[in-house]
């Protein structure tokens, strides 16, 4: 375990250096979208596309490996959901809920830390799991989001949840989010290296000059990076959900008493619930499917299963918080989550990486 907390340590140490850049005031609370941008379409886009065009990104995907995974996020979105249910959230908020809960941080921590932590042949499943995030499970939280439900329990029978009156509806929302996951730059770095490689060509070395050394930026980076965002989530948690809600057409005094119980409830029981989905429910569920999957035939490599399983122990995406506010979701909860598996997930990764670890051993 002391090895594990040795090549942890560090990543965890630039994450909390980017907080406390961003508390004391030396990293401007507004300058934090500039280095997000920097991160996703420079340093961690330049990382992929090599990566992807030199054939290291493919060589650990897998039909197999991809349904593993995906079959485990949707079953912790809908775990998530039944909570949203039951504690009373709207469909929208509902939605983000469980999306916050099956989607970890794999861009800006996960990869960085896991190939460090399993080597450079982690970077291809580790990878892949942004294709089920993205494209599946990112896309379906927002047609559920949109989608027609019945009456919220705090609504009149006649009144709709939260949907304003010109919502697209279910399928132009899942459509909507595939055309934007089409235009993810991560995405696209990895389609681009992909064709490279498919065609059997190769980059010119001043393209991967300047791709490596934006590569070699991509750690750094993303963690001072993510530090910061975590920051900005305490200093400015977002717009209320009734004012948010309000400008979508919702009555903002319906979205200001959830906004209120989420808010109040940030520190009870409810919010660990959320935190130990992602952080052992989320990683319990994707080790069980690939075990499944070996029993059926399908077993994927040890090395695989240990990526595929520590992505899913990664903390919550912080970009989650930023799809809640352009919803009108709930900011406030959705923040509260991703700061706590942060926090959290420096102990709970270093006992899923020493666990796992022991019983590949074994």
């Amino acid at each position: 375990m002391l090895d594990v907390l040795a090549l942890m340590a560090p990543f965890f140490g630039l994450v909390a250096l980017g907080w406390i850049a961003a508390r004391r005031g030396l990293l401007p609370v507004d300058g934090i979208g500039g280095l997000m941008t920097f991160v996703l379409y420079f340093a961690l886009s330049a990382l992929l596309l090599r990566l992807s065009a030199q054939g290291r990104l493919q060589a650990g995907a897998s039909a197999t490996l991809l349904l593993v995974y995906a079959a485990a996020s949707l079953a912790v979105m809908a775990l998530g959901l039944w909570w949203a249910r039951r504690a009373g959230l709207s469909r929208r908020n509902g939605a983000l809920v469980a999306l916050v809960t099956a989607f970890p941080n794999t861009g800006f921590l996960g990869l960085p830390l896991l190939t460090s932590l399993l080597g450079p042949d982690a970077a291809g499943p580790v990878a892949a799991t942004l294709l089920i995030d993205v494209l599946v499970s990112c896309s379906l939280a927002m047609a559920w989001a949109h989608s027609h439900p019945h009456p919220h329990p705090g609504t009149s029978a006649g009144e709709p949840d939260d949907l304003p009156a010109h919502d697209p509806g279910p399928l132009a929302a899942l459509l909507s989010s595939l055309k934007g996951a089409l235009r993810n730059p991560l995405l696209l770095a990895m389609a681009i290296g992909l064709a490279v490689s498919a065609l059997g060509l190769s980059l010119a070395k001043p393209v991967d000059d300047v791709l490596r050394l934006l590569g070699q930026a991509s750690t750094p980076a993303a963690l001072v990076t993510l530090g910061a965002i975590v920051a900005r989530s305490q200093m400015r948690p977002g717009l209320a959900v009734g004012a948010v809600r309000g400008v979508g057409g919702a009555a903002a005094g319906e979205g200001a008493g959830e906004g209120a119980r989420a808010v109040a409830g940030a520190v009870a029981p409810s919010l660990w619930w959320l935190v130990a989905l992602k952080l052992l429910v989320h990683p319990a569920l994707v080790w069980l499917a690939a075990a499944l999957a070996a029993e059926l035939g399908h077993a994927l490599p040890p090395l695989s299963v240990l990526a595929l399983t520590l992505a899913a122990a990664l903390p919550s995406a912080a970009n989650v918080s930023m799809l809640a506010e352009r919803e009108g979701a709930d900011t406030a909860m959705v923040a509260r989550v991703i700061l706590w598996t942060t926090a959290a997930a420096v102990v709970t990764l270093l006992l899923w990486s020493s666990v796992l670890r022991v019983h590949a051993a074994v």
